[in-house]
């Protein structure tokens, strides 16, 4: 039990939010699946057979089941979107470094409480978009130790979904996505051009590829996981070390290089991400967002090993694809340090939520929940899962 609250958490009471407790998460908050050893996996309330989502699992059906009025938390590559996503909530990453991690997971016991992990992002996933705006005004803000430093989100660009720029990115050949989600991005283009706004399908000028994006975001991710070690358990290192020697050029690999890069190397990424920041930032003069899919799938079966995290695969329309496409789309947002936020679209083909996101430039915030708001009233939006009802 932690001595005091985290500084977001601190922020939340003042502002008059009551606490509940704590949710269930992955070990370490490293998954795309709340389950751990502990107290095991977090059923989807849409159907049990298949993950609530990770990291934010638990907070994201609790959401959903409305045992709770939102669910405050933090991602990396995607720990809020993505179980909004499979849960059919609104969930919201915030500008990097708009709101205080001081005290927040990760790290574990025994790691510094007053550091703020790279990459990671405050988030929250709510069941009306405009949930989301009291609970940012609460929150955003420098810690006391910045002094006389400010931050004040900008107002939304638009005010009506016809008065919208919209990039849209639908599909990438890295990252295949399926049937329902295909069908989600149709729906969504159709309400906007019934809205009148401008829409513009994969245009020319966005930011790099997304397998450029991505690998600069493993090696920040995995360098901003190496310095809280107390997930690399023995159990841990025993399944990376078999997924080695399945696949020695796999991406335990990968894993096993980024954890143990030199600073140097580190660098280079950090260097190439403030790149990326530049020409997102240049991308959004031109537009006011970007919608594109969250994962390939709506929510896949568990995977019911939670400790061996290399080696795993999901089906996109009957293709086995590797399980950590799974973060691709939303890493692209945290790697150039913008707000998304996830909009619940429709019924899949299972009878499972699909939603898509919405990401903006730096401090739009209020932008992309805008949008969301205003693009989730055309379609299904918000739906209580059927047991909930």
């Amino acid at each position: 039990m932690p001595g005091q609250d985290a500084e977001a958490v601190r922020r939340l009471r003042a502002a008059g939010a009551l606490i509940i407790g704590k949710t269930n998460m992955p070990a370490g908050n490293q998954d795309v699946q709340a389950d751990n050893p502990v107290f095991g996996p977090t059923l989807n309330p849409w159907n049990t057979a298949r993950t609530s989502g990770g990291s934010a699992g638990g907070g994201a059906v609790a959401t959903a089941a409305g045992l709770t009025a939102f669910d405050f938390g933090s991602e990396i590559g995607g720990s809020t979107r993505i179980p909004a996503h499979f849960n059919g909530l609104y969930g919201h990453k915030a500008t990097w470094r708009s709101i205080p991690l001081i005290g927040h997971v990760p790290g574990g016991p025994g790691v510094g409480r007053w550091g703020e992990i790279d990459l990671a992002c405050a988030g929250a996933q709510v069941r009306e978009a405009r949930d989301l705006v009291p609970i940012l005004h609460a929150t955003v803000g420098p810690p006391e130790r910045d002094g006389g430093f400010s931050y004040t989100l900008a107002p939304p660009r638009a005010s009506e979904l016809g008065g919208f720029r919209v990039a849209v990115w639908p599909e990438d050949p890295s990252c295949p996505v399926d049937h329902d989600v295909v069908t989600a991005m149709d729906d969504a283009l159709n309400a906007l051009k019934a809205a009148g706004a401008k829409v513009e399908l994969r245009p020319s000028g966005l930011p790099g590829d997304m397998a450029t994006s991505h690998d600069i975001f493993l090696r920040l991710l995995f360098g901003a996981f190496t310095y809280d070690r107390s997930g690399l358990t023995a159990a841990s290192n025993t399944a990376l070390l078999a997924r080695l020697s399945q696949h020695p050029r796999g991406e335990a690999l990968y894993a096993l290089r980024g954890t143990f890069q030199s600073h140097y190397s580190w660098l280079q990424a950090d260097v190439a991400r403030h790149e990326l920041r530049q020409r997102w930032t240049e991308f959004f003069r031109d537009f006011d967002v970007l919608l594109m899919p969250v994962t390939p799938t709506a929510a896949p079966p568990h995977h019911n090993k939670p400790i061996d995290r290399f080696g795993r695969r999901i089906q996109v329309d009957g293709r086995s694809r590797p399980y950590w496409d799974q973060v691709k789309w939303s890493a692209i947002a945290n790697v150039a340090g913008s707000p998304a936020t996830t909009v619940p679209v429709r019924t899949g083909r299972d009878g499972l939520p699909v939603g898509l996101q919405v990401m903006g430039p730096s401090g739009g915030d209020l932008t992309t929940i805008k949008f969301a708001e205003l693009l989730g009233r055309e379609l299904e939006g918000y739906q209580p899962p059927p047991a909930f009802r």
